[in-house]
């Protein structure tokens, strides 16, 4: 059986093994492109080839609406559900962690007909989402559950730490426990969490255990305090100075237990959730902590467009060049200035009650970061990040430039709705330079929620991949068009590493060892994720040496792919692959050629060849058919509608007579038009 050994020995490494499967990686996006759309297919093409994105996770749909706009139903059916389905059909459920659109996706979603039932909503949450919130929301919007607009709606973003005191309680008891509070009855409080906390994820219920601690001592009991308090700490309470600064435990201050257990306890700052790798498997509850339980929570999926290049958009020329350059910013550190610019305009005013507080955060991870008093950037400066807030700009005029890799985000009306001339596009970023930006698809009001926290540039610093930052600074994403590279990760430090194989065919074995290249000597990884053709087949604890049985294997080219996993809260990822092909003496494997680059055009389609074959022959790209070689011819002529410009992977299939399947080694060819 293929890889028998080695998923028997990666699970039997995997038992006990806790770490979570975060973090963002190549094979753990969707790329979703338009059938339709030769721009679409050659941003894609450019795209994944700069990512070394799996093959098998690009999907093409077809039947798309040549719309900037659709109706929440035409999403769902057209493009949402179909893209959830083929992720189980490919057998890709357990490892994506988000969907990037290509371009000529409609980016607006008319929702009027999942909330037109909602009874006293809020003005501001207005009838028109955008295609990564709603993707990003997706449990719900294929539920038609109309919680999707809410305020909160994203709990995977992080916010000030006193949201940790949230109580995970069902409404009969919240509103026992606040009766209890109002009424002094601090022994019932108590007893009421404690029994609460009883049922429910260990990951969930250290902040429910603190506050169960300080009901306890203000109840004159403080052995059971400091039992609660002590598993609060076990479970993840790791706020010592909190804790020692809390008066609600002034009395316990010279208690021996106390000291002791108070020491036990790790030292973060009370202030802002730490930045955190995103789990699509995760439900993340409304304290802000995930736990596997769904009935506790809601689970997303991180979604980007890569390129709007329709309407008031940039060029397709203009988008490749932006997600090349993006893919070359990884792990580059770029020395740049942080810039968060105030006006008397409310666009700006809305975010600056925060920017004090993600300068100094900036300043405590080695970074320069200031306020600037002007709609841009001054000239000269080289920005790692920007915060803005104008209706109109032109970004050539400031003089000011954006590094590669940087995320730059201005907070207007309709920066994302491509369709209007009024308000300068999100996408102006991108064309000079930002790896990604954002901007709302309709008028979402100068609401902070709807829009980056500029905590946004601190998740991004700490390591998260551009589209986690994002996530981590929204918390009600719904209208939020988010356009760029998602991978990118400028500040992530993982160990990297390069492969080396060695296929002994008389055996049956390849040999896969990894080789560090990373300077830092505390590099070494935590663990390994192993993708055989693009499917996630075992995580384990870190080894550089990898053998893979083939007994057994059929005939054909194979991908393997190596990620190492290094960190816990913020999970940074680096994958590497490999192919083979597993030919046999007889030669049945499928001889498949083509041109090394071509000039396509209508007038004159690709050509690419086979030996003779006895049975027909498929030609595919990624998973999707091109066309059938029948048996006994040698060619096949493929137009530019078919499989767009750009470095393109074909392969060859045939099934046998014998009832076995036989593939070719894939040919890559530079399309050109």
């Amino acid at each position: 059986m293929l890889f028998r050994i080695l998923i028997l020995s990666f699970w039997v490494g995997c038992l006990g093994w806790e770490t979570a499967l975060a973090g963002v990686s190549a094979s753990q996006w969707v790329i979703a492109v338009n059938g339709q759309s030769v721009t679409s297919r050659t941003i894609a093409n450019h795209y994944c080839a700069a990512r070394d994105i799996p093959a098998r996770n690009v999907v093409v749909l077809t039947g798309i609406p040549d719309s900037d706009k659709i109706t929440v139903d035409q999403f769902r059916e057209l493009i949402l559900r179909p893209l959830i389905d083929s992720i189980d059909k490919r057998g890709l459920s357990n490892q994506i962690q988000g969907i990037a659109y290509s371009a000529d996706f409609p980016t607006a979603i008319d929702i009027q007909s999942d909330i037109a039932s909602v009874q006293n909503k809020s003005p501001y949450l207005t009838p028109v989402g955008s295609i990564n919130g709603l993707t990003f929301l997706y449990r719900q919007v294929l539920a038609k559950d109309p919680s999707y607009i809410g305020f909160e709606s994203n709990w995977y973003a992080a916010r000030p730490c006193s949201r940790l005191f949230v109580p995970l309680l069902p409404d009969v008891q919240a509103k026992s426990l606040k009766e209890f509070l109002d009424e002094a009855k601090h022994r019932e409080a108590a007893g009421l969490l404690q029994a609460a906390t009883a049922s429910l994820d260990t990951k969930l219920v250290f902040p429910m255990q603190y506050l169960e601690a300080m009901q306890w001592v203000k109840a004159n009991e403080p052995e059971r305090a400091l039992k609660a308090l002590e598993a609060s700490i076990r479970n993840g309470w790791g706020y010592r100075d909190y804790l020692l600064n809390d008066p609600a435990f002034a009395s316990l201050a010279e208690d021996k237990d106390f000291q002791r257990i108070a020491k036990r306890c790790p030292e973060q700052k009370f202030d802002y959730l730490a930045s955190r790798s995103f789990d699509a498997r995760t439900f993340y509850s409304s304290n802000m902590l995930g736990s596997s339980n769904p009935k506790l929570g809601s689970a997303y999926l991180l979604s980007m467009t890569l390129a709007v290049t329709r309407d008031l958009g940039i060029t397709k020329s203009e988008a490749i060049r932006n997600l090349q350059a993006s893919a070359k910013a990884d792990y580059t550190n770029p020395d740049g200035d942080f810039i968060f610019t105030k006006t008397s305009d409310v666009r700006t005013k809305t975010r600056e009650p925060s920017f004090a507080f993600a300068i100094e955060a900036l300043k405590a991870r080695g970074k320069r970061a200031s306020i600037v008093e002007n709609a841009m950037p001054l000239s000269g400066i080289s920005c790692a990040g920007v915060m803005m807030g104008a209706a109109d700009f032109s970004w050539a005029s400031s003089g000011a430039t954006l590094l590669p890799g940087s995320i730059a985000d201005n907070l207007t009306s309709l920066g994302g709705a491509m369709t209007t001339s009024s308000q300068t596009k999100c996408t102006e970023f991108l064309r000079f330079g930002a790896t990604a930006s954002s901007g709302a698809v309709t008028e979402p009001y100068s609401i902070q929620n709807k829009f980056p926290h500029p905590m946004i540039h601190v998740h991004y610093v700490d390591g998260l991949t551009a589209a986690e930052a994002f996530y981590s600074s929204v918390t009600c994403p719904y209208q939020l068009l988010i356009v760029g590279d998602p991978l990118c990760q400028p500040f992530a430090d993982p160990p990297r590493f390069s492969l080396t194989h060695k296929l002994e065919s008389k055996k049956l074995a390849i040999a896969i060892q990894l080789q560090n290249q990373s300077s830092d000597s505390d590099s070494e990884p935590d663990g390994i994720q192993l993708y055989v053709d693009g499917i996630l087949r075992g995580q384990a604890p870190y080894d550089p040496s990898i053998q893979l049985n083939l007994d057994g294997a059929k005939l054909g080219q194979y991908e393997v792919r190596v990620a190492v996993l290094k960190g816990q809260r913020v999970q940074q990822t680096f994958e590497q692959s490999l192919s083979f092909v597993l030919d046999d003496p007889e030669g049945q494997l499928i001889r498949f050629s083509g041109p090394a680059a071509w000039k396509l055009s209508d007038e004159k389609p690709l050509s690419v060849f086979i030996e003779k074959h006895a049975c027909d022959v498929t030609i595919l790209q990624g998973l999707e058919t091109l066309g059938t070689i029948k048996a006994g011819d040698t060619t096949l002529e493929l137009s530019p509608n078919q499989v767009g410009y750009g470095p393109v992977k074909l392969t060859a299939r045939a099934q046998l007579e014998s009832g076995g399947m036989v593939e070719s080694e894939s040919i890559s060819i530079q399309i050109e038009p």
